[in-house]
């Protein structure tokens, strides 16, 4: 695929949807050892607690050897075999609290070709807007990185 092709997904848009569950939060609080799990609704929502929440979900025959969806769904399918989180930028506008209902709308706002040292990488840039039934929003503009093995 050359980059003309995969150019075209620019300004391509997925929404997802979610509930900030008590069980969630707690089961979040639990894997990081968190002594006092408890949880009250209304409770604000952890800084990048928001990663547990609203993501794509498919069956183990759709997934990539990465672990996620393959590409060519939302991300586009850039031939390059690994597939990995170069960093985000994150805004912490209002606080999502727990009992909300959630809402991602996300956004491939760039596309970027790079020549690196071990080889071909291309960027892609995703910015999520995360509001809540409360009023909350995160904005998280992630970096996605592809390369070779």
């Amino acid at each position: 695929m050359t980059t003309p092709d995969y150019m075209q997904w620019l300004g391509k848009t997925e929404e997802m949807v979610d509930l900030v569950t008590i069980d969630k939060v707690r089961a979040l609080r639990a894997t990081l050892d968190y002594a006092d799990l408890t949880v009250n609704e209304g409770d604000p929502l952890p800084p990048a607690w928001h990663w547990i929440l609203a993501n794509a979900i498919a069956p183990a025959s759709q997934l990539g050897r990465d672990g996620h969806p393959t590409k060519g769904g939302f991300l586009p399918p850039i031939p390059l075999p690994r597939r990995m989180w170069a960093g985000s930028k994150l805004e912490f506008r209002t606080p999502i609290r727990v009992g909300d209902r959630l809402k991602r709308h996300s956004l491939i706002a760039a596309i970027a070709p790079k020549a690196g040292s071990s080889g071909p990488l291309v960027f892609v840039t995703v910015r999520h807007t995360i509001t809540s039934s409360s009023g909350g929003e995160v904005i998280d503009t992630q970096d996605i990185v592809y390369r070779e093995d």
